[in-house]
């Protein structure tokens, strides 16, 4: 179990990540209560404020370092990650340019899911099962046609609430 006890030295950029996580689900499941542009609101909202969170964090270092140096291969990690990601999501908006379309918001989802299995190795195993529930979410969501898709919103908002929260209480070491 050498893993999870050595987290916060193994995977440092796992806090920062899992603040912002935690932030933008706050935005995507209150944006699942809305309709029209309420979904795409509160992703905008939920990222605005995890942003500021990493920014905060990041110039104060009182929450995202504790002396543990991010190895730059975890840095390039997620800057591949975020240039998959990018990529895949213009790739979706140019298949389906109904952005209030159910296969948009499905595959987008599915999309944000598989840039967190790449997130992995320097976030940490908590992040790539995020992955692998998010994407199951999305394509559940895709099949389940009769259930409205905020149900899906709603549940991926929970699922990274949920392990940005774990993310954060994991990166402290408590003993």
């Amino acid at each position: 179990m050498d893993l999870f006890t050595n987290m916060p030295e193994l995977f440092p950029l796992m806090r920062g990540g899992g603040a912002f996580l935690v932030a933008i689900g706050l935005g995507i499941l209150v944006g699942s209560f809305g309709r029209g542009r309420w979904p795409f609101g509160g992703l905008l909202a939920g990222a605005a404020i995890g942003i500021l969170i990493m920014a905060v964090g990041g110039a104060t270092r009182l929450i995202f370092d504790e002396g543990v140096r991010t190895p730059i291969w975890q840095w390039a990690v997620l800057g591949i990650a975020m240039l998959v990601e990018v990529y895949l999501v213009s790739v979706v908006a140019q298949k389906f340019p109904d952005t209030e379309s159910r296969p948009f918001w499905m595959w987008l989802l599915f999309v944000v899911g598989a840039h967190f299995l790449i997130l992995g190795p320097s976030h940490g195993p908590i992040c790539a099962l995020l992955a692998v529930l998010c994407m199951t979410n999305a394509w559940i969501g895709l099949r389940a046609t009769t259930v409205d898709l905020r149900v899906s919103w709603a549940i991926d908002g929970m699922l990274k609430i949920g392990a940005g929260a774990l993310m954060v209480a994991v990166s402290y070491r408590f003993v």
